[in-house]
């Protein structure tokens, strides 16, 4: 709605409907479909696409430290294709369960204003502290809400094989380090969240055209994205030994070293 606001406030300013001025809008002021799980769902086509790479298989275990739009949308994303949840945290506390949990029941709590700790005590379910959490065994942990989570005093807990960061920022640089030195794959923010952009950018594209496409479209050319760049920085990474963050980066500066040269360098000019 405040974006709504915004782009309104604009419009009026320049006299004309100006929708393409800022992204995540509501559907009914120019928004587009899809964006609601976008973050979850780039992250979910990306640690699917890499999953043979990454040694991920059928029925993993995962752990989902947040439980807002990100960590609920990714949750029950995994949960359809038949992995366990099985450790959840949000504001107020932690809980695990080793069989994995009813994503609905979990997702119907947080609807009703509720915290997820209050079905600890439930059988098969115990109250886990943050750390704990952290140090979950499974294959898949999901940082999906706040920055620095994993850090120097818990990053030597993890017992996951891939970290997927679905928050911005979720592991210090420090964490950063112990974890690459436990072999443990960090998928980062700039590639594993960057479903929620990128379909922002498709927002400001159909605002632009004055066309909007259908949610099956979202869906396919979000996937054709985050499925392209991961596989393009998996193979910097692999190729060059360096970690996938890193290999983000030079995936990235390499396209910007290439738009400078084509408008040409000193050198070029100089002869």
């Amino acid at each position: 709605m405040i974006m709504g606001w915004m782009a309104d406030e604009y419009a009026s300013i320049r006299g004309e409907p100006a929708p393409a001025v800022i992204t995540g809008k509501p559907i009914a002021l120019g928004g587009s479909l899809g964006r609601d799980d976008a973050t979850a769902r780039g992250g979910y086509y990306l640690v699917n696409h890499l999953a043979k790479e990454l040694g991920l298989g059928a029925g993993m275990r995962v752990a989902i430290q947040g439980f807002g739009n990100a960590g609920q949308f990714y949750a029950s994303l995994a949960a359809a294709d038949g992995h366990r949840i099985v450790a959840v945290s949000d504001s107020r506390g932690a809980i695990a369960c080793d069989a994995g949990f009813d994503v609905a029941r979990l997702i119907a709590l947080k609807n009703e204003g509720k915290s997820v700790t209050v079905l600890k005590g439930e059988p098969g379910i115990r109250a886990i502290t943050v750390d704990e959490l952290i140090g979950t065994e499974c294959d898949l942990l999901v940082p999906a809400a706040l920055e620095d989570m994993i850090h120097v005093g818990n990053a030597g807990m993890v017992r996951a094989k891939v970290i997927l960061e679905l928050a911005n920022g979720p592991v210090t640089p420090e964490g950063d380090r112990i974890l690459a030195d436990k072999g443990v794959v960090v998928l980062p923010d700039i590639l594993a969240n960057a479903g929620g952009v990128t379909v922002s950018y498709f927002e400001w594209v159909q605002n632009r055209q004055g066309y909007y496409w259908t949610l099956e479209d979202i869906h396919a050319r979000l996937k054709v994205i985050m499925e392209r760049e991961g596989a393009k920085i998996w193979a910097i990474s692999r190729d060059k030994g360096i970690s996938a963050r890193t290999a983000a980066y030079v995936h990235a500066l390499g396209r910007l070293a290439k738009a400078i040269e084509a408008h040409g360098t000193q050198q070029f000019f100089a002869g």
